[in-house]
């Protein structure tokens, strides 16, 4: 009977275990998380450290620092009729994830928007 009792013992130990693995999480200093329950925001964590989720919840983490998109060369007509080769870039950073998370959901999705929006001033200009 001994037996049984250790093996269910070990075996509430090890579900234990993943229950915490799968609950604990770490904020680097250089990031920003947003915790998701089944797609739906629940919390936003700025600051860095360990902090704890549930273990259906997803956490996404968005950087924190100053980002870089370089917008691919374009060739643009100026008013004079002139062709000029333009290359632009952005910097951004995100500063509300969950508006982030919300309007763009993430890094991949920002790129065309990003690309389309400098492109239209590029030509304006």
């Amino acid at each position: 009977m001994s037996r049984v009792k250790t093996i269910a013992a070990s075996v509430v130990a090890v579900v234990a275990l993943l229950l915490l693995f799968t609950s604990v999480y770490t904020v680097e200093q250089r990031e920003q998380a947003l915790v998701l329950e089944f797609g739906d925001p629940k919390e936003v964590v700025t600051a860095p450290g360990l902090n704890f989720k549930l273990p259906w919840q997803d956490v996404v983490f968005f950087d924190k620092r100053l980002l870089d998109y370089d917008a691919p060369a374009e060739e643009v007509i100026a008013s004079d009729q002139k062709r000029m080769v333009v290359d632009a870039f952005a910097r951004y950073h995100i500063a509300d994830p969950l508006r982030f998370y919300q309007t763009v959901n993430n890094e991949t999705a920002l790129r065309p928007r990003l690309g389309a929006i400098i492109n239209s001033n590029v030509r304006l200009v």
